[in-house]
């Protein structure tokens, strides 16, 4: 079982943890007397780190100490694909792209992108991680992998650069119309200034989390808990997305009009105008993946909320109450 372990910690890039926990898993099913015998997980974990350690390069702790140019292993699938699109400079700071040819020949053929950036599982020597899906007969998949030195406007335009010429490289016609952003607003710049072109769109979620965050960064945080009718209100604020586009500044006017007496929420209607309602459409660029169960989705509700007030049967102060209750319930994690 030790040399057996000890192999699959060299040619599996898991965790060692769960690969010793699924030893001892399996173990136990066939016999739990066998376990008396074996050292404690702990043991076997660190034994196994060590053992992988002295067959791997050390992990990098600064941008400096990573390899250049990455070894092979880093570089392919699991498959054998090759892997590593790109590994060189991006606004000025080292980044890799990662993508096979296939990945990347499908994204180019997709109509609709999306993209997200990550900060919280990404390697401690760059800044985030940063993907781009391809959607297709309403599934979502993912191309391209980036390691990004930062979110700057220059990074952002290196990355989608890079991305496009090695497309051109190929001979890759590239189809792409509308890109979903997670409203990071150097990605919408990109686009707007250099490939005006490809609508930008901004996903409904990351933005009633941008609005929400904007909402604590104010000061409103404590106030948002404790008050009901601040909770409809910016409710009702982040809804006037989903208005039909010629009444959303009569959706904007009205909550103008009833806006709460506190203290942050100019500056909160500041960084709307100033940031967000100058920048990005709000509405998404492509029809919401599909979902696995036999309900009613939330794009139903909208089509059916959208009819009830074009029929005049509900008014402005009802649809964005209505809306906002059924996406922006509960407020995004700070």
């Amino acid at each position: 079982m030790r040399k057996n372990l000890k192999r699959k910690a060299i040619e599996d890039s898991g965790p060692i943890n769960g690969i010793v926990e699924e030893a001892y898993h399996t173990i136990n099913i066939r016999s739990s007397d066998l376990i008396i015998n074996l050292p404690t997980i702990n043991t076997l974990t660190n034994n196994l780190q060590k053992h992988r350690r002295k067959t791997r390069p050390p992990v990098p702790r600064t941008i400096e100490q990573l390899p250049l140019p990455l070894p092979d292993v880093y570089c392919k699938t699991t498959q054998g694909d090759w892997f590593l699109l790109y590994d060189g400079l991006l606004g000025g700071t080292r980044s890799l792209i990662f993508s096979t040819y296939n990945d990347i020949a499908s994204l180019s053929q997709q109509q609709h992108w999306y993209s997200d950036g990550t900060f919280y599982t990404c390697p401690s020597i760059f800044y985030q991680t940063y993907s781009i899906h391809a959607y297709y007969d309403g599934i979502s998949t993912p191309c391209v992998f980036a390691l990004l030195g930062g979110k700057s406007e220059e990074i952002y335009f290196d990355l989608f650069a890079v991305i496009f010429k090695k497309m051109m490289e190929f001979k890759l016609f590239i189809k792409l119309r509308t890109i979903t952003i997670d409203f990071e607003l150097g990605v919408a710049n990109v686009f707007t200034k250099h490939y005006p072109i490809v609508t930008v769109r901004g996903c409904l979620f990351h933005y009633g989390q941008a609005l929400f965050h904007k909402f604590v960064d104010v000061g409103l945080k404590t106030a948002y808990k404790d008050d009901e009718n601040l909770r409809d209100w910016f409710r009702s604020f982040a809804a006037i997305s989903l208005l039909p586009l010629h009444h959303m500044l009569w959706g904007l006017q009205y909550l103008l009009g009833i806006k709460p007496n506190y203290p942050g929420i100019q500056e909160f209607l500041d960084y709307y105008h100033n940031t967000l309602d100058c920048h990005i459409t709000r509405r998404p660029g492509a029809p919401t993946p599909k979902r696995r169960k036999n309900n009613v989705t939330s794009d139903d509700y909208l089509m059916r909320l959208w009819q009830r007030y074009d029929e005049g049967r509900i008014d402005i102060p009802a649809f964005l109450k209505a809306a906002g209750l059924r996406y922006f319930q509960r407020a995004p994690k700070k």
